[in-house]
C-alpha cells in the first residue's frame, strides 16, 4: 500500500516525548502517530456506537401504519388539487 506523507510541528518537549517513546516501544515515528490514530479512530467509532445504542432502544422503527396513512391521504389530495389547478 503506498503511503502519504506529512510534515508536523512539535514543541521541543513533544518531539522528545516521540524520541523517547519510538525508542522505547516503536521502530520509528511513523509506527508511533500512526498507533495513535488507530486508537483516536476507535475511540471515536465507539463513542458513535455508545451514541446509537443509547438512543435506539424503545425508539420506533419508523412511522406508525395510521401515519403513512395520513401521509398518503395528503399526499393524494395535493395530487388532486395540482390536477384541477392545471385544467383550469
Amino acid at each position: 500500500m503506498k503511503m502519504g506523507t506529512m510534515n508536523i510541528s512539535l514543541t521541543p518537549e513533544q518531539a522528545e516525548y516521540v524520541r523517547r517513546t519510538v525508542a522505547r516501544d516503536f521502530g520509528n515515528a511513523s509506527e508511533f502517530f500512526r498507533d495513535l490514530l488507530r486508537e483516536r479512530m476507535k475511540r471515536e467509532i465507539e463513542a458513535d456506537l455508545a451514541m446509537l445504542q443509547s438512543t435506539t432502544p424503545g425508539a420506533p422503527a419508523g412511522p406508525s401504519e395510521a401515519e403513512l396513512a395520513s401521509v398518503l391521504k395528503t399526499q393524494r389530495e395535493v395530487r388532486q388539487e395540482l390536477k384541477h389547478a392545471r385544467r383550469v
